[in-house]
């Protein structure tokens, strides 16, 4: 089949088999989809214009948050003020990062070195959450993941204990959930949204390898709230970013990305089922090997 934008010749079914290992990857491990999908645009599918793989490989991120994030919003497990400061930085960062990467980050020569960082980067981070460490204070983040927990195993209403605001300033917001209290001031987040966006809108990934350890260490939250507030900021910041480098001129290749699409929308549902027969220790581990393997090939070492 000839995909002319994208200008290569190939079978329907590669994409979307390789849109079935995003999806799975993403939906079982919570982090890589967007590494994978540039990998797979580039290496698989033989796609030679960064600013075609950039967009194209976020769209296919925005697949597990518009499925994920009304299903935690009915589970009032979204922090809507949070999510909405990381998007309002975020899209003040993606504008920035999809306008300088498409004027410096055009040769697919420049593009590769700086992406196999990137991927060596997350590597490293899923490698070091294979080990045991020792704990920093979460006492809290552990009482409400605790509360919460004994409430669902009794069937009861998460909304009951579920995400709820209590006072909102703009020095500092209040919320509750799991019937304990948490404080942050907005501007916090606000420009770490706005940094991790230009980082991630560069190089067309979707940022949550870095905005969920940012909510998780540093701002200490339990991880039910996490993966819904950070679901909506990314998908907010990667629309803006898809959307900036379309104004800009680039065009998507939509039969290419439709297959792709359809591969990880199949991957995403299937892959919660899946894994249940999957260590994921095992997981994380095959995934950390592979990408280092990724990383070191792009970088000519290998």
């Amino acid at each position: 089949m000839n995909f002319e934008t994208a200008d290569i010749f190939i079978s329907p079914w590669i994409p979307i088999l390789w849109g079935v290992l995003v999806g799975f990857v993403f939906s079982t491990v919570g982090a890589a989809g967007g590494i994978l999908a540039s990998v797979g645009l580039i290496s698989v599918l033989s796609v030679q214009n960064p600013n075609l793989v950039k967009p194209m490989a976020q769209m296919l991120t925005l697949v597990t948050p518009i499925i994920a994030v009304p299903l935690y919003y009915k589970q009032c497990r979204l922090v809507f003020s949070l999510a909405l400061i990381l998007a309002v930085g975020g899209i003040i960062g993606a504008i920035i990062g999809s306008t300088l990467s498409l004027s410096y980050l055009s040769d697919m020569t420049t593009f590769k070195p700086i992406f196999a960082i990137l991927v060596l980067l997350i590597a490293a981070q899923i490698a070091w959450q294979l080990f045991p460490r020792k704990q920093k204070d979460t006492a809290q983040s552990d009482r409400a993941a605790t509360n919460f927990e004994h409430l669902i195993e009794h069937d009861g209403d998460p909304c009951t204990i579920g995400v709820r605001h209590t006072k909102i300033s703009i020095r500092k917001i209040h919320f509750t959930f799991g019937e304990e209290r948490f404080v942050f001031s907005p501007w916090l987040p606000f420009f770490t949204g706005m940094g991790i966006a230009v980082f991630s809108s560069a190089l067309g990934v979707g940022g949550g390898f870095l905005l969920v350890p940012f909510m998780s260490i540093i701002m200490r939250l339990p991880m039910f709230i996490i993966a819904a507030t950070s679901a909506l900021a990314i998908a907010i910041h990667s629309i803006t970013s898809i959307t900036n480098y379309v104004r800009m001129g680039v065009e998507l290749d939509f039969p290419l990305l439709g297959l792709l699409l359809l591969g990880t929308g199949i991957g995403s549902f299937f892959g919660p089922y899946l894994s249940k027969f999957l260590p994921e220790t095992w997981l994380r581990g095959s995934l950390c090997l592979v990408l280092i393997i990724i990383g070191v090939r792009y970088l000519g070492l290998l």
